[in-house]
């Protein structure tokens, strides 16, 4: 397999993308850890491991790997179930297992798979993981601990209980959120998130707000960058439903970057290679302590938008977060954990695409249920529970919208010749030969449509009934036993049921089934 996209032409363009990328990148990462509920370090070690490892196996040369809002907050919920002091090795083993499974469904080349998980089901579940961000923020925004368990509840709680909140901790997490939108409009939106943090987190000695909460108080955090850790492969077993869950995920986010991204050669990256490249990167970051990846749109659409010619983007990315790490990482305890959800405020808001979500409600009725239940799920059940019933959802209503496609038309010939096909007759006309054609998936409820759709043959005589099978590569069962009652029902009236256009593998489950001989 040649590597292609490591090109020195542009050089100078991937070095300007990769250090505005690592600036964002730390912000973004450790908020990102924050949402995981564990100590801030974690995201920045994602960016040095998973981020440039990613960039040396995806088919897509810009692919920018990372933790996003949606993994993190969903790890977090995953994260609860164990206590404060195993967290950290639990994300390890969760990433590593996550990681996993992404290789395997690319090494078996299962990127087809992804075109089965609905937009509006996607779409429902990142509305709710951007709900579910900032109301999950609201307690270290205001300085406010609400008593509740449930996110909405405690939402809610918080802001009927304005008067309670903590005047100095919520001004550090404003200054943060109109910082962050003000200079987004700016030429610094580039460095906006970093610049936030920075100023906001100043104000806490400048105006001695002694009260205000730092990252410090999350744990200690390391001034060297980090050394391989051996995942605790006890804990894998509890582990495998979430990092399944998670895979789902980032394999259907980063789907959408190999379709929307081509690469320099102009052509459209293969998904199957970018799982492989996002299960790469996972492992490594679960070596080094990272969160859980996946391919970033918003990562990617930052590095192409900062000049990116090639893989060096991503990997200076990680080079130069290393050099952030190492030269000011003692700083990052001093980060106020107001201007940290202040940031994940921003981000969650930024999650929730209104236009897409209009784009969908006004497509069907069927796609705004399907959004909103997934919406509604992620809301009242844990995340990787609600992301399981999404994925059902999605198959569900693929099945029974294949099964509605299948039916049975007949197909007669216009008086030059020409074939055209019109409604099967309800019963079978006596003493003639009837061309009929099966149409849609001949599968389960597909095949009980198509039965309800042959035409009545108790009451004709001396008919022939022509199906065609053009197009199906293979039965169902269901089907099967369909044709041989339909033969039956035909010979019992005098009428002949014939095949026409059955394609060799057909033809070999017909015959070994017994189908065959009962048609006659």
């Amino acid at each position: 397999m040649r590597l292609q996209g490591f090109g020195t032409k542009g050089i100078a363009g991937d070095l300007s993308a990769g250090i505005s990328k690592s600036i964002d990148a730390v912000a973004g990462g450790m908020g990102n850890a924050l949402l995981a509920g564990v100590n801030p370090v974690h995201g920045l070690y994602t960016v040095l491991a998973a981020t440039p490892i990613g960039a040396l196996f995806t088919s897509s040369v810009f692919m920018n790997i990372d933790s996003t809002g949606a993994l993190a907050a969903t790890a977090g919920s995953m994260l609860l179930a164990y206590p404060a002091e195993q967290r950290s090795a639990a994300l390890i083993v969760l990433t590593l297992v996550t990681g996993a499974l992404m290789l395997a469904a690319g090494l078996l080349k299962l990127g087809f798979l992804t075109r089965f998980i609905s937009n509006a089901v996607l779409r429902g579940f990142l509305t709710g993981i951007g709900v579910n961000i900032i109301l999950g923020q609201l307690g270290d925004f205001t300085g406010y601990a609400s008593s509740y368990g449930n996110k909405v509840v405690k939402g809610a709680d918080t802001l009927l209980h304005a008067a309670q909140w903590h005047w100095p901790t919520f001004l550090v997490g404003l200054v943060t959120v109109v910082l962050i939108v003000l200079l987004d409009r700016t030429r610094l939106s580039k460095f906006s998130l970093l610049i936030a943090l920075a100023v906001a987190s100043a104000l806490v000695p400048l105006l001695n707000l002694a009260a205000v909460p730092l990252v410090t108080g999350l744990g200690a955090l390391p001034d060297t960058l980090p050394r391989p850790v051996l995942p605790d492969l006890a804990l894998i077993p509890g582990l495998i439903a979430p990092a399944f869950a998670l895979a789902i995920i980032a394999l259907a986010q980063g789907a959408g970057i190999s379709q929307a991204y081509a690469n320099p050669d102009g052509k459209y990256p293969d998904a199957s290679r970018d799982f492989t490249g996002q299960g790469a990167a996972n492992i490594a970051g679960a070596l080094f302590g990272g969160l859980p990846a996946g391919g970033s749109l918003g990562g990617t659409a930052m590095l192409v938008k900062g000049g990116a010619q090639s893989r060096w983007a991503n990997i200076f990315t990680g080079l130069f977060a290393a050099i952030i790490i190492l030269l000011f990482g003692t700083l990052v305890g001093k980060i106020a954990m107001p201007a940290l959800a202040g940031l994940l405020i921003v981000v969650g808001y930024q999650t929730i695409k209104f236009g897409e979500i209009r784009k969908v409600a006004h497509t069907s009725g069927r796609s705004l249920a399907m959004m909103a239940i997934t919406f509604v799920a992620t809301l009242i059940v844990p995340l990787q529970w609600a992301i399981f019933i999404g994925v059902a959802l999605s198959f569900a209503v693929f099945a029974y919208q294949e099964s509605e496609n299948a039916t049975i038309v007949e197909v007669t010939t216009l008086d030059d010749g020409f074939p055209v096909e019109q409604p099967a007759p309800r019963t079978l006309p006596s003493n003639t030969v009837t061309a009929l054609n099966a149409r849609g998936s001949l599968f389960f409820a597909g095949a009980r449509n198509i039965e309800e759709d042959l035409p009545l043959v108790d009451e004709t005589r001396n008919a022939v009934a022509i199906l065609s099978l053009r197009g199906q590569r293979e039965l169902g069962s269901t089907f099967i036993n369909v044709l041989e009652r339909y033969a039956r029902a035909a010979q019992v009236s005098g009428n002949t049921l014939m095949l026409s256009s059955v394609g060799p593998a057909v033809l070999e489950q017909l015959e070994e089934t017994g189908c065959l001989a009962v048609i006659g």
